[in-house]
């Protein structure tokens, strides 16, 4: 199915008993903490069974980090279709800009996860996370070096992905410790991040 067509009747029925799981969870999470919310009582607010919760989320963590699951295949398509000219760091632009986000819901999950998860929790699934951007931005930046060498296209296409994803990353994290309540803010520190990377790096520690 490509990104411009609409989803089936049963693709929608799970994307709308994720999408309630989710808000179930965060509600849950709310009222009684993440560490005593159980998948039961998730589940059963949502109206489905334990193992059907099972079968979208491996975790109660992972349901907060859904957004950036979401965001994976969105991004995927909408890189697909930028154009091979163009510079690659534009391109991811657009493509984080193109998905529609709830603006609420990307600040009160934000702010759910910097309360009720660990740094190390939220590290580790974070690494995961940009691995996965990494992988995406790693095989735009190979399609498009496609003429070059193949062992200078590997390493060249590993560097950029890397690099940016960790850019969309590290602009996340500032935007998280600085509390996470404006997503225009997230906006401008996601640009202004992709901005520097564009400077050569002994450039911007010698200043």
């Amino acid at each position: 199915m490509s990104s411009h067509e609409p989803p089936g009747p049963r693709q929608l029925r799970r994307e709308q008993t994720r999408e309630a799981l989710r808000r179930c969870a965060l509600a849950r999470f709310a009222e009684r903490g993440f560490e005593k919310a159980t998948v039961a009582e998730i589940a059963a607010d949502a109206g489905v069974t334990e193992r059907t919760f099972y079968r979208h989320f491996p975790s109660k963590e992972a349901v907060l980090f859904e957004d950036y699951a979401s965001r994976l295949g969105w991004f995927r398509s909408a890189l697909e279709v930028r154009p091979a000219d163009e510079s690659i760091l534009d391109s991811v632009g657009v493509a984080i800009e193109s998905f529609p986000d709830d603006r609420e819901v990307v600040r009160q999950v934000a702010q759910a996860r910097a309360s009720l998860l660990s740094n190390a929790v939220i590290d580790e699934q974070m690494r995961r996370i940009q691995a996965d951007f990494a992988r995406e931005i790693e095989r735009c930046a190979a399609r498009r070096l496609a003429d070059a060498e193949a062992p200078e296209r590997a390493l060249a296409a590993a560097v950029v992905g890397n690099a940016i994803a960790g850019t969309l990353l590290a602009a996340l994290r500032v935007w998280g410790e600085r509390g996470a309540g404006d997503t225009d803010e997230l906006r401008d520190v996601t640009t202004r991040a992709l901005d520097l990377l564009r400077r050569p790096i002994d450039e911007l520690i010698a200043r």
